[in-house]
Order: C-alpha cells, then sequence, then structure tokens
C-alpha cells in the first residue's frame, strides 16, 4: 500500500528555506541577502544549474539587484514548497509583473502559466481591466506570455479608448501599432482608427506641420516611411466616401499608389472590391448583434426616422459597450454600477436557443430617482423597446414608442432589477438575469411572456462630434 506524507515533506522543506539552515548559496539583492541551497534551485530550474559554476570558500555568491527582495523570497520558497503568494489587492502592477518576468528568467515554466491564468481569472477581472494597458505593454514581446498578452488585448478592442485615448498610445512602437492595427474585432469605427494612426504619425514627427497641405517633399517622405507598413492595414471599404475625402483624401500623398487606384475605382465602379483591403473588421460592436448594419437602424429609430434608414457609414451615434451580462454579472447592482450616470442607453437582450434579439432605447438615465408621485417612473416620448426575430435579418425588425398618454410609464428604474421599460411592466430584468414581459401596456409591441437570455448587453449612446 502506498503510503503518503507530501504534507508533511512540503512542510520540513518550507522549514529548511525559513530556518537558513546548511545554505550554500548567496543571493545578493541590494542590500539584503537570502541564504538558499544549490541542491533546491539546481533540481528546479536550468537557470541555476547553468549559473551556479564557481563556489568560494565552499558556496556559490549571487547577484540580483534588480529584483525587489519581496519578490525574489517569494519565488525561492516555490522552489522549496511549491507556494506562490499572489494579491492583487496588496502588490502592485508592477511587483505582480516583476514576478511574472522573474519567473521566466529562472524558466519556471508551469508558474509563468499559473499566475498569467491566475491574472485572468474571473476574481481578477476589474484589476486586469484597470491595468490592461500596463500589462499589455509589458508582456507584447514575449510570446511566453501570450494568455495574458491575449486577454489585455481583447479588453482593449472591447474598450479601445484606454489605449486610443492615452497618451501611451502616442508612443508606441510602429511593431506594436502594427501589431493592434491588424486585430479584426476593435470596437471602433474604421475612420476613427485612421484618425486615430493620423495623430500617431504627427506625434513620432512633431516639427512636421499639422496642415498636410503645407508639407515639404522631405516631410512627404518622413510621413511615408512613418505610416508605410500602417496604412495598409485600414479598411478603406468601411469608410464612406464623403467621409474619405474630408479625411483620408488631405493626406492622399502617404498612400500607395497601387491602393489609391483601388479606393477610387470601388467608390466609382459598382460592385468592386479593394483588392489588397484586409477583411472588414468583426463583431465591430457586439456579442448580441451580428451585423453592423443593426446599429445603424436603431440610430436611425433614435431619431424617429422610418422611411430612410442611416447606414453603417454616415451614423450619426458612437454605441460604446459599457455592460455585458457574461462578463460584468447579471445582478440589478451589476448593472446599476455601470449603467448608472451613463445618460442615454441602448439595452439588447439575445433570447437562448433563438436568433431573436430584443430591447429598448432609454434616452434619460438608469439611475433609480423618486419623483413627485413617490415612485421611479421617469416619462420620455423618445424611449422605445423593439425585436428583431432573426438578429441576422433586419427585415424582421419591429419597434414601440410609447402609446399616446403611457409616456408617464416608459422607463422604470429599481436598483433591485435590471433594465425595465414600461409599466406593467413591458419588459423586465430580473435580478437573477431572467426576464418577462407583460406586453402593451406602455408599448404596442408584442413579446415572448417569459424568456432566459444568453446574454445582454448595454451600450452608451453618444453623438458623434
Amino acid at each position: 500500500m502506498e503510503t503518503k506524507f507530501w504534507p508533511e515533506l512540503v512542510s520540513k522543506l518550507e522549514q529548511l528555506f525559513d530556518h537558513k539552515e546548511y545554505y550554500d548559496v548567496v543571493i545578493q539583492t541590494g542590500e539584503e541577502k537570502i541564504y538558499v541551497h544549490s541542491i533546491i534551485l539546481c533540481c528546479q530550474s536550468s537557470y541555476f544549474r547553468t549559473n551556479l559554476t564557481k563556489k568560494k570558500n565552499g558556496k556559490y555568491y549571487y547577484k540580483k539587484l534588480n529584483i525587489p527582495v519581496k519578490i525574489l523570497e517569494n519565488i525561492f520558497r516555490f522552489f522549496y514548497c511549491g507556494k506562490i503568494e499572489l494579491n492583487v489587492e496588496e502588490d502592485s502592477v508592477s511587483d505582480i509583473f516583476t514576478l511574472l518576468k522573474t519567473a521566466d528568467e529562472f524558466q519556471l515554466h508551469s508558474l509563468v502559466l499559473h499566475i498569467q491564468e491566475f491574472l485572468i481569472d474571473s476574481n481578477q477581472k476589474e484589476f486586469i481591466k484597470d491595468n490592461a494597458l500596463e500589462f499589455f505593454d509589458n508582456t507584447f514581446q514575449n510570446e511566453k506570455f501570450e494568455l495574458i498578452r491575449n486577454y489585455c488585448l481583447e479588453i482593449i478592442c472591447e474598450n479601445p479608448g484606454l489605449l486610443f485615448e492615452n497618451d501611451i498610445f502616442l508612443t508606441l512602437s510602429s511593431q506594436m501599432v502594427e501589431f493592434i492595427l491588424k486585430q479584426e474585432k476593435i470596437t471602433l469605427d474604421e475612420i476613427e482608427i485612421w484618425d486615430y494612426l493620423i495623430k500617431w504619425a504627427y506625434a513620432q514627427n512633431p516639427d512636421i506641420e499639422q496642415d498636410p497641405e503645407d508639407w515639404t517633399n522631405e516631410e512627404i517622405e518622413v510621413m511615408k516611411q512613418t505610416t508605410q507598413s500602417l496604412i495598409p492595414l485600414i479598411r478603406f471599404q468601411d469608410i464612406s466616401s464623403v467621409i474619405y475625402h474630408q479625411k483620408v483624401f488631405p493626406y492622399e500623398e502617404l498612400l500607395p499608389r497601387k491602393l489609391k487606384n483601388e479606393i477610387i475605382q470601388f467608390y466609382l465602379v459598382p460592385n468592386t472590391k479593394i483588392v489588397s483591403a484586409l477583411p472588414s473588421r468583426k463583431s465591430k460592436y457586439s456579442v448580441t448583434v451580428t451585423e453592423s448594419q443593426t446599429f445603424a437602424i436603431f440610430a436611425s429609430w433614435i431619431e424617429k426616422k422610418h422611411s430612410s434608414y442611416y447606414n453603417t457609414t454616415n451614423i450619426p451615434y458612437k454605441f460604446n459597450l459599457i455592460y455585458r451580462a457574461s462578463r460584468d454579472g447579471i445582478s440589478g447592482a451589476a448593472f446599476h454600477n455601470l449603467c448608472d450616470h451613463k445618460g442615454p442607453t441602448l439595452v439588447i437582450a439575445k433570447i437562448a436557443n433563438s436568433e431573436q434579439i430584443i430591447g429598448g432605447y432609454n434616452p434619460l438615465d438608469w439611475k433609480p430617482i423618486l419623483n413627485k408621485d413617490n415612485n421611479y417612473y421617469k416619462p420620455t416620448t423618445d424611449s422605445f423597446i423593439f425585436s428583431f426575430a432573426d438578429r441576422n435579418n433586419p427585415q424582421t425588425a419591429i419597434v414601440s414608442y410609447p402609446k399616446e398618454n403611457h409616456q408617464y410609464f416608459s422607463i422604470y428604474s429599481h436598483l433591485s432589477y435590471g433594465p425595465i421599460f414600461g409599466g406593467g411592466h413591458d419588459l423586465l430584468c430580473k435580478n437573477n438575469g431572467t426576464w418577462t414581459c407583460n406586453s402593451q401596456h406602455t408599448y404596442s409591441i408584442d413579446l415572448p411572456h417569459n424568456f432566459n437570455a444568453n446574454n445582454y448587453e448595454v451600450f452608451q449612446v453618444i453623438i458623434k462630434h
């Protein structure tokens, strides 16, 4: 019979590290020293098998001046007993990244993976989101940090303002900008990506005139060199000819001749394509919506346009994702924490086991405020609820605004629930994420009475300037 004494063995090995008996390695870090055993280090790490080569007075002496002592002690304790302390509440981003980088330097591949898996665990979600840019910057060039790098990249693509509105963007290398522009899931309009690229190019060449009409031939060549690997990453097929003329044409000298000719042909000749263009970006806005044209329809409904809809190139609003139930939690508290004080918002829910999406537009705000009648209703004539029987087919869309004399009940807001539209209520998300509809009280539209949603999202609606 096999008898296991692992807990006792691990405990005694940890005591060996704590008591510093029989050590034969002295690690110098700043003014402090760490005493460890070469047999343990060499068993655990090929790095130390290579670097512990010469003894002096019977001991190995090794300097690691660039790593804080608490991080080295954390790693060496892992050598002895497999324990590693990870605490995002007490450790800074710099500390955690130094720990990750040190584990990689010591060739502790399982620990490198463990630290990354810990960081992308749901319990650390807010910590990573708050520091996604710093983690991405620090892990970009090391393929061994691919797990955390890709996780941060996903956050940045969903929340592009974290990067593009940050001054750090202007300091990025062309290699990093190229890596980002290649991504298919950046939730920005293509013309916005173009604008940020031009802004970045100016930042690399601060002495160049801001008006391209004033550029010298030499300045044109400098800007060409700066952007030559990046401009082909812009999906020009997703920029309208009007916007192209306004924003891209002034910089047309920067475009390769072949690409310019293809763009002109694309705008002038029906059913032609820009051969050298990358495919349009995917999942531009949402996990609930599959067609970008759907957001053009929402924009049209917001302005009560019912005969001539906007198209994807002239939408006058930005739809910024601020809440996703699968990512941020399904409770009413989670919804209000992220959606209150955000002004006008659009709610979209996908019904489970179907392609149907339903939702509504709130032109006001979701913060619960008692009105003069001592309830939480908010009157408006501009809200609406909607349904797409098939989210892949815009022709299946229906919409309803508040009935006449029922506008008082248009929006209801309560901390115990998610979004609520109408009295009755016409559309309500319960605290557990299930939905109910008591249709046609305030809005003239039939919706399923009870349903579960695979997911639901909330977008802040912002007028473009």
